[in-house]
């Protein structure tokens, strides 16, 4: 039998969860309804088969064969599919093989078809896809998943539908919404304030259906793009999907809101220190406010052996990186607590980001942890003296007062 071989579920075991090989070889399975396409990627794809062991179905219910049959890496589907399509079969690896990377590769480009994958998919590629824009994409969730080394990292990072979030704040952009006056940029403020929707509405923004030139890395931004409709869809969907599950986070609500305040105050102060460097500043803001959402992702977990939160700067990345976050914001978030571990001689977005979260933290701390000391040393190579620290404080105790005002409003 083979390393990377995985016995079939027996009776009644449609439910058991199948791990992912300990093959130093990825596997990768590509499930379409047409043969043609199957045909042409095993031919452009050749060339990894050193490197991947690549698994072709024709048809959801042969692409189902193979999820029940062994493990994957990464599985790779069309959307629009007889009997069992993208996003039914994309729901059932979520079920059984969690910890693998989950991609659509589509012809279908419209909105609803975006949306109904942001459940399923960790990212959305549009046909025809550039065979190297492919390889990259595939390769680039392989080597994601060495970010986390245990299993139940993995598992978690799998199953996230939804991150846990305030009531208040969909009520908010339903009411925002309801007013004919509202402008977008004042739908994209409530969307700030939430970590949760702040990551689904960039996620869905970074999706191929947009098919932007670059990344994007401003909630603002992202907002625009999405429009108002689809902002009210993808609230209401996030809703509905958190009142289907049991509540599982044993977070307060007075931590809860510690942790948005918290997590606000630091994207407002990254963003002001990168001030009219739009690009640096969008970034700082959005690694600012997502860097901790794996200790979110942790307190909800129900295993009793709960990995530590040590690992909540790589699982939160992680879930960023599949969801096609821009990679500094991804760089910034993964090493926002040791910005030395990364070869750089001037001052990055992660530096920002790990100075904003230390200055902020000791005016109001995480519920999660105690505020990360400053290397005051290092950061005066970087050009950073004590009076600039100073002056960063003054800033912090400025926005803390506006996160909270606007986490009230």
């Amino acid at each position: 039998m083979q390393a990377n071989a995985v016995k079939p579920p027996g009776p009644g075991s449609g439910t058991a969860k199948i791990g992912v090989s300990d093959s130093s070889r990825k596997r990768v399975l590509f499930v379409d309804d047409e043969a043609a396409i199957l045909d042409g990627l095993k031919a452009v794809l050749r060339p990894q088969r050193r490197e991947w062991d690549m698994v072709f179905a024709l048809g959801g219910p042969a692409g189902l064969s193979e999820i029940e049959r062994s493990a994957f890496d990464v599985v790779v589907t069309d959307m629009r599919m007889p009997v069992i399509d993208g996003a039914g079969l994309l729901t059932r690896v979520k079920e059984l093989q969690p910890r693998a990377v989950r991609l659509v590769l589509s012809g279908q480009t419209d909105q609803q078809t975006a949306l109904k994958t942001v459940f399923t998919a960790h990212q959305f590629l549009a046909k025809p896809c550039d065979t190297e824009k492919l390889r990259s994409v595939v390769k680039r969730c392989c080597d994601l998943n060495e970010l986390l080394a245990g299993d139940e990292l993995r598992s978690l990072a799998g199953d996230v539908s939804v991150l846990p979030a305030a009531p208040t704040t969909y009520l908010a952009i339903s009411k925002a919404l309801a007013d004919p006056n509202c402008a977008i940029g004042d739908v994209a403020r409530i969307v700030e304030c939430e970590p949760a929707l702040c990551a689904k509405v960039l996620q869905v923004a970074n999706s191929a259906f947009f098919g932007l030139p670059r990344a994007v890395s401003s909630v603002s931004q992202a907002a625009t793009y999405l429009g108002t409709l689809a902002l009210r869809d993808l609230a209401l969907a996030m809703e509905t999907m958190a009142s289907l599950q049991e509540p599982k986070s044993t977070l307060a609500a007075a931590s809860h809101k510690a942790f948005q305040v918290n997590a606000l105050a630091v994207g407002l102060l990254g963003r002001r220190w990168f001030g009219s460097e739009r690009r640096k500043a969008d970034e700082a803001f959005v690694a600012g406010m997502l860097r901790d959402m794996g200790h979110l992702v942790l307190e909800s977990s129900a295993s009793a052996a709960r990995p530590s939160a040590d690992c909540h700067a790589a699982l939160s990345a992680y879930l960023l990186g599949l969801w096609g976050i821009p990679h500094p914001v991804i760089e910034a978030v993964a090493f926002h607590e040791h910005p030395e571990q990364i070869e750089h001689e001037g001052l990055e977005v992660v530096d920002v980001v790990n100075l904003a979260d230390a200055v902020v933290s000791g005016l109001a701390p995480s519920p999660f942890q105690a505020p990360p000391a400053l290397d005051l040393t290092r950061l005066a190579k970087l050009g950073v003296d004590a009076a600039k620290v100073d002056a960063l404080r003054s800033d912090a105790t400025q926005l803390l007062a506006e996160a909270r005002k606007m986490l009230m409003a």
